[in-house]
């Protein structure tokens, strides 16, 4: 039963890390009318986005031009229901990429993607 349990997130990130993360909270609630948050944008972008929507060259560029490291600390409790599909999502980011992709960035890349091809 380990793989059905919550996964807790604790990371620092930066200024713009927080921008990503608000365009899709704001860009959610607008879509929704209903008030959004940070938990709430991640698992919408998992549950509409496939491997497919992956581009190793942007990613890349993504990684090579956004910081995401900082100091303003950030918590997310991923459930259960949604975090194998998250895993295998970054499973294949990283088989795209050719690196491992951390969490931090995996999860500020997939709030990119869903701004940038308004998956929201």
């Amino acid at each position: 039963m380990a793989d059905r349990k919550n996964k807790a997130f604790r990371f620092l990130v930066s200024r713009e890390f927080i921008d990503i993360a608000a365009d899709a909270i704001a860009m959610q609630t607008k879509k929704t009318c209903r008030f959004s948050t940070f938990r709430s944008a991640v698992e919408t972008c998992c549950a509409c986005m496939n491997a497919g929507q992956f581009d190793g060259d942007d990613f890349d560029a993504f990684i090579r031009t956004t910081q995401l490291e900082g100091d303003v600390r950030v918590y997310l409790n991923m459930h259960a229901s949604w975090g194998q599909h998250y895993e295998a999502l970054k499973a294949r980011l990283s088989a795209i990429a050719n690196i491992r992709v951390f969490d931090r960035t995996m999860i500020a890349y997939l709030l990119h993607i869903a701004v940038k091809n308004d998956l929201y």
